[in-house]
């Protein structure tokens, strides 16, 4: 293996990875799907040196009142 490859493969190791966005989610106390109510929200990840951070802000859906 030359010196290149290497070096691509440390700077490849050790390159942090991340994603954004707005995901769809549901309300945890949805007991079926027929109650279930989803919401948008925010979501960023990190992944780097195999660790893996992520975090969902945003407001989760109002309850349903049946």
């Amino acid at each position: 293996m030359s010196a290149a490859a290497i070096a691509r493969s440390v700077i490849a190791a050790i390159e942090p990875w991340s994603d954004w966005g707005v995901i769809e989610i549901e309300r945890m106390q949805g007991l079926t799907r027929e109650h279930s109510v989803i919401g948008s929200v925010r979501f960023f990840d990190l992944q780097w040196f195999g660790l893996h951070i992520g975090f969902q802000i945003g407001r989760t859906p109002k309850e349903v009142q049946s």
